[in-house]
Formats: structure tokens, sequence, C-alpha cells
């Protein structure tokens, strides 16, 4: 299946071409850090190519919904590199979904605090989760020209945590009607400053976000999920087609990761002038990847990466109910069906306790796999060491001949060999096949010899060896 095969999104290696799509679990504590349970979660679904975590929230007023995680605290970023370092060790790479409600909250979430939007527009139809109950969406309070400025450096803000917690990029979540996605649509951008009007002015507040997450990031690491055809939310455009297509287009001037689409179109026959097939009608405008989103089964999913519609398929509600969807796909065998009553809080029921195919809760990565590195010229080994010191780390990889990662690459370099630890065989795989790693070998290629050999089911050397 093309759909187990490795493939690039920008910087980011995928084993695989299945992507754990970003899904609300509603399991962080009251201050918006995660725990143990989350890490499992994410660790028991690291058999994706790319992990892409449930939004995370910028910004204390970008929050909606009770019981959701944050990343502008510290105590918040030091819960999430226990995730990352759990996905790195299982072998994936994983991205942080960047989130900001908007109007899609409650005074009941936020201390009493109305929402905020883009205009003082209600959504209607609709009700919202509180931990009271569901209740009828407010009137948002309407942002200032300088509160949007500063939303934006929110948004740069927890793209440097998200880097300091150990993430390999980051997502903008622009789909489903939250804050970016408000200011896109003429229905619910009613502005008469330079973030409303037309098109283009609708589209500055995203296209200033992405600016500013690149820049923390750079080249390869940034992706953002949009919905054109999704009308959730009050997200009526008078012409979507127009509206998105602009937008992708000035995207196309950053060097982005990814595209992510989402195709869901339920909303059709009530807009008969809107497009009827999104990954049609938005996908061929992107220059880059694109990862496609909904619905999407064994056959669907293989067909749009054999096809070159998609470069990969994000899984939400499959992957709930199956932590080893990969394995499941690979063999054909059925799927779970997920528990919708748990989708949202609770414990972990309908969270940690799905089985695998074997009937048991997914295994953890353990156990002794090691990789021996013989150096013969470290005349500039040390800008190598220096880049690839702090990857392997990030893979949960620790050097056991010299002590600790730090120790080599603050020290000198032994002529000698030397041994990496690693939690699995699929972590090692994944970091020294990962673009970081190929970035910190150009920077000895030609003045080092470096063989690599993973050696399976080693003992650890002894200390000091």
């Amino acid at each position: 299946m093309k759909l187990l095969t490795s493939t690039r999104l920008g910087k980011l290696h995928l084993h695989n071409r299945v992507v754990l799509a970003p899904m609300t679990r509603n399991r962080a504590d009251a201050a918006g850090v995660i725990g143990a349970m989350t890490v499992r979660y994410y660790a028991q679904r690291a058999n994706a190519g790319l992990v892409i975590t449930e939004a995370v929230n910028i910004s204390a007023e970008a929050k909606g919904y009770p019981m959701t995680p944050g990343i502008w605290s510290a105590e918040q970023v030091e819960a999430w590199k226990a995730v990352t370092r759990a996905v790195h060790a299982a072998g994936s790479t994983i991205v942080a979904q960047l989130w900001h409600t908007g109007r899609v909250g409650h005074s009941d979430v936020r201390d009493g605090r109305l929402p905020v939007a883009p205009s003082a527009i209600a959504i209607q139809g609709q009700q919202h989760f509180t931990p009271t109950g569901l209740k009828d969406y407010e009137e948002p309070r309407a942002l200032t020209t300088d509160e949007v400025r500063a939303t934006v450096d929110d948004y740069e803000r927890a793209a440097r945590n998200a880097k300091a917690a150990g993430f390999d990029g980051v997502e903008l979540h622009g789909a489903f009607g939250y804050l970016p996605n408000q200011f896109l649509v003429d229905a619910c951008n009613q502005r008469t400053d330079i973030y409303g009007g037309s098109i283009a002015n609708r589209a500055r507040f995203v296209l200033e976000v992405m600016e500013r997450l690149v820049g923390v990031w750079g080249e390869g690491r940034v992706g953002i999920r949009l919905s054109p055809t999704l009308a959730y939310n009050g997200m009526v455009d008078s012409d979507p087609l127009a509206t998105f297509s602009y937008l992708i287009q000035e995207l196309n001037a950053l060097p982005l990761a990814y595209l992510h689409l989402m195709r869901a179109t339920p909303d059709a026959a009530r807009f008969p002038h809107w497009p009827k097939d999104t990954i049609t009608a938005f996908a061929p405008l992107f220059n880059g990847a694109t990862i496609v989103n909904g619905g999407y089964d064994r056959a669907s999913a293989e067909a749009a990466v054999t096809d070159g519609a998609a470069q990969a398929v994000s899984f939400g509600a499959p992957y709930v109910a199956n932590p080893d969807l990969v394995r499941r796909l690979e063999v054909d065998a059925p799927l779970a069906v997920a528990d919708r009553s748990t989708f949202y809080g609770g414990g972990e029921r309908g969270y940690v306790d799905y089985p695998t195919l074997e009937g048991g809760a997914p295994p953890a990565a353990r156990g002794y796999w090691l990789v021996q590195a013989t150096v013969g010229d470290p005349s500039r080994f040390a800008a190598y060491t220096t880049v690839a010191g702090p990857l392997i780390a990030s893979f949960g990889g620790r050097v056991l001949a010299r002590g600790d990662v730090a120790e080599v690459v603050e020290g000198e370099v032994p002529r000698r060999p030397y041994f990496v630890e690693f939690p699995s065989y699929a972590a090692a795989r994944s970091c020294f096949r990962s673009a970081g790693y190929q970035d910190a070998v150009a920077l000895r290629a030609g003045a080092a010899h470096f063989d690599i050999v993973i050696v399976e089911g080693l003992a650890p050397p002894p200390s000091g060896a």
C-alpha cells in the first residue's frame, strides 16, 4: 500500500502517510495542563506517520471549552514535553495544533469574560458545551485593532513554546469556525479596519499569523488546517471559492510543510453555489504537500495518495477506537467503532482503553536498541554534534559511552566507538532518517567517518566504557 510508504511534508519525515487528526478530548486539568493519561493516549497512536495534537489554546484568552490544554504557561510546556518524548520514542513525528476559539466559547468557561471575535455577531442555531450543560451562544466582544495584533503576538509565543516543548512543528487551526476562520468568512467579519471588508483584508489575520509561525519554525515545519466548505459554527461565506482560493495562493509565498484540507460538505444542499468537491477545488491551488481529512476509509485513503490528490490522509474517529490503526489498515482488519459518549471529558474509558488486534492494550515502547558510531576524523565533528546531540535526545536517545548527550556535544569527540541508547528500533530509525539529522550530517559531510550500526537487543555497555 502506498498509504504505508514514507514521505516528506516539507522538513517533516513521515514513516507512513497515515496521520492522527487533531481531536479535542477535554482531558486536561482546570489550568490547561495535560497528565500521564494524555501521554499514554498519544504514545498508543504514534504508529501514525504524523501525530497532530488536539487543538491547544495559545493563551488564556483563546480558551472556549472546559478541560482543554494550553501552551502558554511553563507548566503546560513542561507537560507537553512528556508527550513529544513518548511520540519520538515510538518513531513518529508530532506537531502541535495552535488554537484560538474566538466566538466559539462561553463566559461560563472563561471566568465570566465574554468570548471575543472579529465582530460582535453571535452564532445562531447552535449551543455551546459548558461545565453546566449546553447553553445558547452569547454575543461576543469585537476585538480592537490593537487586540488583533496582540493575538498575532500570542500565536508567535505559542509557537516558541511548542518548540521548547519538543514538537517538530506547528499547525494553525484555521478551520471549523474558530478565530482564524471567523476572520476569513464575511458572515461573521463585518469589520471596517484593515482586517475586514475585502477578501485581502479578511485574509490578513491568517497570513500575518502564518508569517509569524514560519518566522519561529523556519522552512517546512508549519502547516495550516482549513475547512472551506463547512458551514458549522456559522461559517457561511458568500463566495468560499474566491475567499479560500485567494488565501491558498497567498500561502504559496510561504515555505510551509503542508495544507490540511477538510473535505466535509454536509451543507452543499443549502449552498448550491459552493464547490461540491473541496479537494478538487482547492488542493491543486497549493504548491506544497496536502493532507486530506473527512470520512476516509482504507480504500479511499489509498486512492487519494495513489492518484496524487494528497500526500497523506488524516483519520479522526477511527483513531479514537483503533490505537493500532496503521496495523489494521495494513492487514485490512475490521475497525472498532468509537463510543462517542466518551469523546469529550472523562477518564480512561473511551480514551486509552481501546484494545489492539491482539486484544490487549497497546504496548509501551521499551527495551535496549543501541547505535554504534566510530569517528575517524573529528576535526569538524563539533558542528555536527552541536546539531545532532539535541536531536538524538528529542527522539529519546541517550549517549551511554560518554555519559549524557550534552557531555558529548560540549566535550572532546572520542576517536573510538560509543553507544547511543534508544527506547525502540523505530525511534532510532526515525531519528537517523529525519530531516533534522540529514541537516546535521551535511555539517560534517566529507570531514568525519561516522558509521551507524543498529544493534538490536544489545545490553548497555558497562559504566565508563
